[in-house]
């Protein structure tokens, strides 16, 4: 697989949103984005619909603004008006959102079919992306090599056996009380136990697959 941190958006307070915050500002769904931004948001392994749907209920934010480097004029007024909010809040002085043009402009991600937790204080894990939500950069995306089904679910498997979690140390760096940070590309080295991949047929799947190129 390939590893990339998620999105930084510079000011989460900002382009982090709750469905009521988006609905009571009037942004169109074009600019919004589902979004994940919170480790303690996600419980298991496995992220779903009805599990974004419930954080909505429950007032969490789970949407990303996300404008695109068109002139501030050409932005629906709804969309102008909040932006010309956050030039008043000053947050194109801000360290990261400087370096932008415009400084508006939001990273893009392809949506990953696995999350990993950038920082993780308990439960360190590999989480499967169902809810096709986007992570913002507390997590890290990991993009499998294969878009075949049974490749990521087995991958999916393999990652989180616990061979593999404990393998995690070779590649972090371990903060005490269960806390690891993970680089995305020391994630990409990640040692994975070689009777787990046998196991799964997964070398001679992707042998084939890449034979197809």
């Amino acid at each position: 697989a390939k590893v990339m941190r998620g999105i930084a958006t510079g000011a989460n307070d900002f382009f982090y949103l709750t469905r009521k915050q988006a609905q009571e500002l009037g942004i169109p769904d074009e600019f919004l984005k589902p979004a994940i931004g919170r480790t303690r948001d996600v419980d298991g392994d496995c992220l779903t619909q009805e599990m974004l749907d419930n954080l909505d209920q429950k007032g969490r934010p789970t949407l990303l603004f996300s404008p695109d480097n068109r002139a501030l004029h050409d932005f629906p007024n709804s969309v102008k008006t909040y932006l010309l909010y956050g030039e008043q809040l000053e947050l194109p002085k801000r360290p990261l959102i400087k370096t932008r043009n415009p400084w508006y402009k939001m990273e893009n991600r392809v949506i990953p079919p696995f999350l990993f937790a950038y920082l993780g204080r308990r439960n360190v894990r590999f989480i499967r992306n169902k809810a096709q939500v986007l992570p913002l950069s507390c997590f890290l995306c990991v993009f499998p090599l294969s878009d075949d089904e049974y490749f990521i679910q087995s991958l999916w498997d393999i990652l989180n056996h616990p061979e593999t979690i404990n393998n995690l140390s070779l590649v972090g760096k371990s903060y005490g009380a269960g806390a690891i940070k993970v680089e995305p590309r020391a994630l990409e080295n990640l040692p994975i136990p070689e009777d787990l991949v046998k196991s799964k047929k997964l070398f001679a799947l992707h042998i084939e697959q890449l034979s197809l190129l």
